[in-house]
């Protein structure tokens, strides 16, 4: 197409005066355009057209040979001869430059994606340490209480906290190839909610929530790493809840048309406003409830491009601890 402009916009020109034709100069717009957009041979074929165009129109002139104008026409064309090269020269550089910082940009992005799997990970790994602290503990305990009373219901009680560490590292194994394969989930809120009301059944069989779901069934994108984050969500809430000598942890789930939205309260009264603005960003000295689980579960739902903010409210007999988390829904 660009070739064809050259050659068409050429007999025009040369039909109106050739190179004494003040417009000639318009001539250089296709030869512009080929050389910023084709690629290196192409852009040197037009280059080369346009040249023998030229030269082409010159010879071929008669106009300008009969009112003595020869060596104008001859300097106007080589004049657009050395002007096209040095087109060519300077957009050559600068298309060099591009590709230049087009690698680096390139290469900056494998290293951000090489970070953001990294980052993942370690999450995972983190996340993985801190929910195999209570079973190795329960583990710890058990045995105790066997060497001092013989008691085989304790090796049973013990077997069930291995599993659940065996459960705990083939969970990890399954986020870890998914980071590294770079695998998303499509998760139905309600299998979600189902996924994590058993999750929480097997890591904190005692705890007492009160679910209350009156959400649609909408669609979630994410990987495996959002399910451990909303399990440490809710053992936060009933760890704290249960320090403060309240079991029952209030959960309620609802949905708009763009986000699916997770409500948790439990009653809280050691918790200040300063370190409550700390909460999820950064590590909070605490025993129970709101430590190193709330800052790694808010980076995986940051992730996904979630959030999850805390406030106090007013309970009907002591403050709560609302919490938050807000994911968004593949409509």
């Amino acid at each position: 197409m660009v070739i064809a402009e050259i050659i068409a916009v050429n007999i025009l020109i040369a039909h109106y005066g050739a190179a004494t034709n003040p417009f000639a100069i318009i001539l250089l717009v296709p030869l512009v355009v080929g050389l910023v957009l084709l690629p290196l041979p192409s852009a040197t074929f037009t280059l080369i057209v346009s040249t023998l165009a030229q030269l082409f129109q010159l010879s071929t002139d008669s106009q300008i040979t009969q009112h003595g104008m020869a060596q104008h026409a001859a300097n106007m064309v080589w004049g657009f001869i050395l002007t096209s090269f040095l087109l060519a020269a300077v957009i050559g550089y600068f298309r060099w430059q591009l590709n230049q910082q087009n690698s680096a940009i390139r290469q900056l992005r494998e290293q951000q994606l090489r970070n953001e799997q990294l980052l993942a990970i370690g999450t995972a790994a983190a996340q993985l340490t801190h929910d195999a602290a209570t079973p190795i503990q329960t583990i710890s305990l058990l045995l105790e209480e066997f060497e001092e009373t013989q008691d085989p219901t304790y090796i049973k009680e013990t077997q069930d906290q291995v599993d659940r560490l065996t459960q705990l590292l083939s969970a990890w194994r399954e986020v870890a190839d998914d980071v590294r394969e770079s695998r998303i989930t499509h998760y139905h809120s309600h299998e979600l909610l189902d996924a994590l009301r058993y999750s929480l059944a097997l890591a904190r069989p005692e705890a007492e929530i009160d679910w209350l779901i009156q959400d649609e069934n909408k669609t979630l994108v994410a990987d495996r790493t959002l399910l451990p984050a909303l399990t440490n969500i809710v053992i936060n809430a009933c760890e704290n809840a249960y320090s403060e000598g309240h079991g029952a942890v209030q959960a309620a789930t609802a949905s708009t048309a763009h986000h699916w939205i997770l409500v948790l309260k439990n009653p809280v009264q050691n918790l200040n406003q300063t370190a409550l603005n700390m909460l999820g960003t950064q590590l909070v000295e605490s025993d129970k409830g709101a430590g190193m689980g709330a800052v790694l579960s808010n980076a995986t739902i940051e992730k996904f491009k979630g959030s999850v903010t805390w406030r106090i409210a007013e309970g009907p007999a002591s403050p709560l601890l609302e919490t938050t988390v807000t994911l968004p829904v593949n409509t």
